[in-house]
């Protein structure tokens, strides 16, 4: 046996039922094992978990034979398995090794991402390239890895019943990775597509700007992405880089740098026992790790490089300025966060704020502050504070003035010095969070714990990075010391300056274009020496913090209804509550407190239940009886027929709700900072507000908007409206500028009625004035029709009062049935129809094909049988279009539910300097033709090991209440109310045959018999790479820009007729799908 070295427990919540154990492995490795002993049962085979061992497939075994290190004493027999009723949940696993972006050799940038990337290759023992990607998704899994700058992190989530042999595959990487030569060259190029699709983006530039400006040499100049310039054009010796990537992985992916984290619903024994056996094998080098020690933080390594003033040229439309503070690594001080106590008061935004300030003067709509405890911001050799604002044109004028109000809250805080209640208000939050905390996803939560175990002892590997555990004033005051005005970092992003910017300058990898400027003495000598405004304070002390946990137990006739059925409410599963309540009659019951009635015609307990129903709303009601938290989920939809009226009304609500968010701002922070939290936006039909939180002081947070949004444009000023109005427009043209934003708008435009663009949008903003927004208050709120859903911890009396409550504070006229918006879909013709236009981001390359096959209304069994279709071909056609002929760097299909049509797509992320997108196209419907050749070809056997992970994904536990009420709310927004949909999917996938498979793939591919095949390919065109400075933030013309077969783009010649040129032309004389209403009886 092994020697294996038992360390300390780590420290948990009180809510938290998991068993922990770590370990120490003879090779050096440390590993958490993760026990979930929710509704462990008895095992049938004394070598398995109880989800090995009892799941019957009513097959042999797996199709793929992959039974080597698993009991399948039961899957040999359909027999009644021992958990009917349980419900599924995940196993994880994470790895990560204490490795990143630092140690790239100066020569070759990129090559930590690049070995990450060739590990999960193929193994000696495993040796196909996508053997394990193609396991983990056929068992309804999911697998990536991340390369930070001093970590590498992988991970995997699969069902706990091929757990283990998923354990032998992965560990197989670090044991004896191939990574062959003809393998690096297909995956660089997958490494260049991943590059281009991330150059796009403002804060990867200003990552990498900021990374040039450290000293030459310094471990943080690193180029961390990769590209073909670095991986290929810079080396020129395939061999050099061969070599270089397999001595990079002997020298540092060694076991004794590996930390790892598993979590099933297995004992911690059989756990332990998993983890030696394929872990285990992982070689042990014993040498150290880099060492950077050189390049530690002095307040001398600052560089006048770095103190300096950047003005750069943004990718989207955005006005902002951000200032950063280089300051020593923080990694150590985990206890106190000092930086995170500067953070929370500098990104305060309640009264006496410097955000309040900003905001009053219609200078700056937000604020971001802090670190974000990851990547460059924070390392074993340096930390980086940083504070974003995002800035009105006005507040660009004013920059200089800006940034002394900054500097002036900075020296405020200074002034004070640390304060004690701060400290313990933060703290208090953040136990009372933890304490209370609903889990996490598995994938999500082994990967954060593999991380954490690279720099945390192990009492502190859960709490860690989250709890505050000592109050270091002093610490707190040596932060506020490095955060001078002459040692900051200033960048200014914008394409707003009343003199326009001439940039003179160009980062090497993204090519940003930038101006460097010293800071003007007279402007350092203000910042330096301000005085706190007198409009600064400390945050008062905060009203919204929790102090009752007390659960409200269900009501009666939920216990009544419960016994007649033979449920236990806190110990079944959902699954179990519903097939008793499937099975019994429909019973209705009335619920009375007081004065208070609600009668429920169809009383179910695994569903929301119907408390009111009128022109005015409908009220949905649900106990908590899973988590049993003190806490609940309010969601309200404020349905409106001017929402899809047209782009003006569309673009008014837009604003009206922009204009509400300002008005909120200060009123609100404070609840936000108790953990009651609140999100406003604009849906299809009208505006959701969903609030949650602790429960004992929800109902105020819902009072506070309720009530501003009657006044809400009450007190509105020229400058506000027009600041607003500015950043909203920046908005559409940012979302507009993103290629697969703007396919899938394109789509939309195709097949929807009515439908709003934002490209419509974008226009009608300009002539939208302040008296119109005031008028459109008035017009909004008085019709109006509400959907409400409340569950968790809040009785049905105070459902309904507080719904009541918003109606008496908006006081709307109901919404008669006809005038509630309606949604329809266009139905396609059949064959194919192609629209191409180009994409509105001139300085960019990347192009989107997304291939969308409508099919028919969604019905139950077509759902089921495209679901299984839809798993069938995840793998493959990753495979094919990414691994093997490497299109782009991002590839995926997926089932499309639209308004109730059901359809599927495939999109890739390609290059226009790689591939034409009339490439792309082609190479999809030849997959697509392969892949029906195989669906020919498929038999029952493999096709009931597919139905069976997914059956289990259906199945799969909540972690948390808010899946569960998403869920629900989708149900109620949509107007379908089909809350048991899970389940009938469930059985629905069970019945589906090969036969089914082929006669779908036969009506809707075009290789079948074509019944039913209609196909609209959306191609968004990149631009060609070109050294001229336009950016996206400089087009104006926000009209589709149509192309066709006169212009060929690859070396096919297409044939015209298939391509639409004008979607309104194309669209009109197009028939609808028709869809059925459900309509609710009133109550």
């Amino acid at each position: 046996m092994d020697k294996i070295e038992i360390l300390s427990e780590p420290i948990k919540s009180v809510s938290d039922k998991k068993l922990y154990k770590t370990i120490r492995l003879e090779n050096g490795l440390t590993a958490l094992l993760i026990s979930d002993p929710s509704k462990v049962v008895e095992s049938l085979d004394t070598s398995s978990s109880e989800e090995e061992s009892s799941a019957s497939e009513g097959t042999e075994s797996d199709s793929d034979g992959a039974q080597s290190i698993q009991s399948a004493s039961s899957d040999q027999h359909n027999t009644k398995r021992p958990n009917e009723f349980d419900e599924e949940k995940l196993a994880a696993c994470a790895l990560c090794v204490g490795v990143g972006s630092y140690s790239d050799p100066a020569t070759i940038q990129g090559l930590a991402h690049f070995v990450e990337h060739m590990v999960f290759m193929g193994s000696e023992k495993y040796p196909k390239e996508n053997e394990f990607d193609a396991f983990i998704k056929k068992k309804g899994g999911s697998d990536n890895a991340s390369t930070d700058c001093e970590v590498t992190t992988f991970y995997f989530e699969i069902s706990e019943k091929h757990l283990a042999q998923a354990m032998d595959m992965f560990s197989q990487f670090f044991v004896s990775p191939l990574m062959l030569k003809e393998a690096m060259q297909r995956e660089r190029e997958a490494i260049e597509s991943e590059f281009a699709i991330a150059s796009p983006s403002d804060s990867n530039r200003k990552d990498q700007l900021l990374s040039s400006l450290f000293p030459e040499g310094h471990p943080a100049r690193t180029f961390t992405w990769g590209n073909l310039r670095s991986l290929k054009e810079d080396i020129n010796d395939d061999e050099k880089l061969y070599r270089a990537a397999h001595e990079f992985r002997r020298r540092h992916y060694s076991a004794h740098r590996m930390t790892l984290a598993v979590q099933a619903r297995m004992d911690l024994a059989t756990l332990e026992e998993h983890v030696v056996k394929t872990f285990g094998q992982i070689p042990t080098n014993s040498l150290p790790a880099d060492n950077f020690k050189d390049h530690l933080y002095s307040p001398n390594n600052i560089t006048s490089d770095f103190t300096s003033i950047y003005h750069v040229k943004p990718v989207s439309d955005t006005t902002e300025v951000q200032l950063t503070w280089l300051m020593r690594s923080l990694i150590s001080e985990y206890e106190s966060k000092p930086h995170q106590y500067i953070s929370y008061l500098l990104g305060h935004e309640g009264k006496g704020s410097l955000l309040s300030y900003l905001r009053k003067k219609v200078w700056a709509l937000g604020i971001y502050t802090g670190n974000s405890e990851s990547g460059i911001d924070y390392t074993s050799i340096y930390s980086l504070f940083s504070t974003q604002v995002i800035l009105t044109k006005d507040g660009l004028d004013h920059i200089d003035e800006v940034l002394e109000a900054i500097f002036s809250y900075i020296n405020m805080l200074r002034k004070i010095g640390p304060s004690e209640r701060i400290f313990d208000e933060i703290k208090t939050i953040e136990e009372t969070s933890f304490r209370f905390e609903e889990e996490s996803q598995p994938a999500e939560y082994v990967e954060s714990l593999a991380e954490n175990m690279q720099n945390l002892p192990p009492r502190h590997y859960i709490t860690g990075d989250r709890l505050y555990y000592k109050y270091d004033p002093k610490g707190i005051t040596e932060l506020l010391e490095c955060m001078t005005a002459d040692k900051v970092n200033i960048m200014i992003l914008s394409n707003k300056y009343t003199t326009p910017m001439t940039y003179d300058a160009k980062e090497k990898w993204f090519g940003t274009e930038y101006k460097k400027k010293e800071i003007p003495p007279s402007w350092l000598n203000r910042w330096l020496n301000v005085n706190p405004y007198k409009h600064f304070h400390l945050p008062a002390k905060n009203i919204y913090i929790t102090d009752n946990f007390d659960l409200v137990p269900p009501a009666v006739p939920y216990i009544e209804e419960a016994e007649r059925l033979g449920i236990d409410l806190m110990a079944s599963s959902m699954k179990d509550i519903n097939k008793k309540v499937s099975a019994s009659p429909k019973t209705s019951k009335i619920l009375k407190q007081g004065e208070l009635i609600a009668t429920v015609e169809n009383f179910r307990l695994d569903q929301p239940n119907l408390l009111r129903k009128n022109r005015h709303m409908e009220l949905w009601y649900k106990p908590d009886f899973k988590f049993r938290f003190p806490t609940a989920l309010l969601y309200f939809y404020f349905i409106t027929p001017l929402s899809l009226k047209s782009p003006r009304e569309s673009c008014l609500l837009d604003l009206w709700t922009d204009v509400l968010q300002q008005g909120l701002k200060e009123e609100v922070y404070p609840a936000n900072m108790a953990d009651l939290s609140h999100s406003l936006y604009v849906g299809d039909k009208g505006l959701t507000l969903k609030v949650n939180g602790y429960s004992q002081n929800l109902h105020l947070l819902v009072e506070l908007v309720t009530q501003e949004m009657r006044r809400n444009t009450d007190n509105l000023t020229t400058d506000m409206f027009e600041a607003v109005r500015e950043v909203r427009a920046r908005t559409y043209h940012n979302v507009l500028i993103k290629p697969h934003k703007l396919a899938k708008d394109v789509r939309m435009n195709v097949l929807l009625e009515p439908y709003v663009s934002p490209r419509d949008k974008a226009v009608a903003i300009q002539n939208i004035t302040i008296d119109d927004l005031k008028e459109f208050t008035k017009l909004l709120l008085d019709k109006l029709y509400m959907q409400v859903l409340v569950q968790g911890n809040v009785p049905w009396t105070d459902a309904i009062k507080i719904s009541e409550n918003v109606l008496q504070n908006l006081k709307w006229d109901g919404l008669p049935e006809k005038e509630l918006p309606q949604i329809k879909v266009h139905e396609l013709p059949l064959g194919e129809r192609v629209v191409r236009v180009m994409s509105f981001n001139p300085a960019s390359t990347n192009s989107i094909v997304t291939n969308y096959y409508q099919a028919d209304v969604a019905n139950i069994k077509d759902t089921a049988t495209l679901e299984v279709l839809m798993m069938l071909m995840e793998e493959p056609v990753f495979d094919v279009l990414r691994t093997k002929e490497q299109l782009g760097y991002s590839v995926f299909s997926m089932l499309r539910y639209t308004f109730g049509v059901l359809g599927f797509s495939i999109t890739v992320n390609t290059q226009r300097d790689k591939f034409s997108v009339a490439h792309v196209d082609t190479r999809v419907e030849m997959f697509l033709k392969k892949f029906s050749r195989d669906m020919r070809r498929l038999n029952e056997k493999s096709l009931a090991a597919v139905k069976q992970s997914l059956v289990q994904l259906k199945h799969t536990t909540d972690y948390e209440l808010k899946e569960e009420v998403e869920r629900n709310w989708r149900e109620i927004a949509g107007g379908e109310y089909r809350f048991q949909r899970l389940f009938s999917e469930a059985e629905a996938i069970e019945k589906v045959k090969v036969s089914d498979i082929k006669s779908w793939v036969d009506n809707h591919f075009s290789t079948g018999n074509r019944s039913n095949f209609r196909k609209l390919s959306v191609q968004v065109m990149g631009h060609l790479p070109k050294d001229s400075n336009v950016t996206e933030a400089e087009v104006k013309d926000l009209s589709l820009q149509y192309l066709d077969a006169s212009q060929p783009v690859g070396d096919t010649a297409e044939n015209d007729t298939d391509f639409i040129t004008n979607i309104n032309v194309f669209n009109k004389h197009l028939p609808f799908i028709p869809i059925e209403k459900v309509e609710l009886a009133q109550c």
